[in-house]
């Protein structure tokens, strides 16, 4: 279930300084109610004041006095224009990529004999029937819920820690994180330099964040856009 962004402020005003959590109350969504809030103090109705933890301010109550008038929304959404976007260059468009293609890249993976893929109980029958039977919503939160406005660099980093973290598939969560990523980088526009994708160095960097995802990282779905 989701909050409106009027919703939301509302649950501020009256609670005072909550979390995301708090607000979610087990009934929304945590990790959507992060974004909004982040969004709501981009426009001066909240504040972040500690880790992840919000207030409303002044002009956030004055929105609900008998007198207020605010351009901030239309009905009960936030009006989200270019100035509450962090950056131009961001990824924006979703249309052409859903659960079934997330799913035929993790596949391929699975069926390229160039690839390394782990077998699950020594059977390739039931290891593709794992790849194939990765929960649809699940991979429909990672689209419907993805952060908008925040900068290319950011939502390229929540989109791979979101593959890498929640591990859907049995093996190449980072491939088919790249892979995926690479087909909405290029359908939003954004150019590449001239270089193989995703280049030489990508080996360390997968590494890299193996060792993170079991030290230090516990990525789940009313997290993720959490930052460590």
């Amino acid at each position: 279930m989701y909050l409106s962004e009027k919703q939301l402020l509302s649950r501020l005003v009256e609670r005072g300084v909550s979390t995301p959590e708090d607000l979610a109350e087990d009934r929304f969504r945590e990790n959507v109610i992060r974004l909004q809030c982040r969004l709501l103090a981009r426009v001066g109705a909240v504040v972040e004041v500690a880790e992840d933890t919000f207030e409303a301010t002044a002009s956030g109550e004055a929105v609900f006095a008998e007198e207020g008038c605010s351009p901030w929304f239309s009905g009960e959404d936030l009006v989200i224009d270019e100035g509450l976007c962090v950056s131009d260059w961001r990824l924006t468009d979703f249309s052409k990529l859903d659960p079934t293609d997330i799913k035929q890249i993790n596949l391929q993976f699975f069926r390229d004999p160039e690839n390394d893929y782990r077998i699950l109980n020594e059977s390739p029958t039931y290891t593709q029937q794992k790849i194939l039977g990765a929960t649809d919503w699940k991979l429909n939160r990672l689209l419907r819920e993805f952060p908008r406005t925040e900068s290319l660099s950011q939502q390229c980093t929540h989109w791979m820690r979101a593959f890498a973290g929640i591990h859907t598939f049995p093996d190449a969560n980072h491939r088919t994180g790249m892979a995926s990523l690479y087909g909405l980088l290029k359908q939003n526009d954004v150019d590449f330099p001239d270089e193989e994708w995703p280049g030489d160095h990508i080996e360390r960097a997968v590494l890299h964040s193996k060792i993170i995802r079991g030290l230090h990282s516990d990525v789940k779905y009313n997290s993720l856009w959490l930052k460590d």
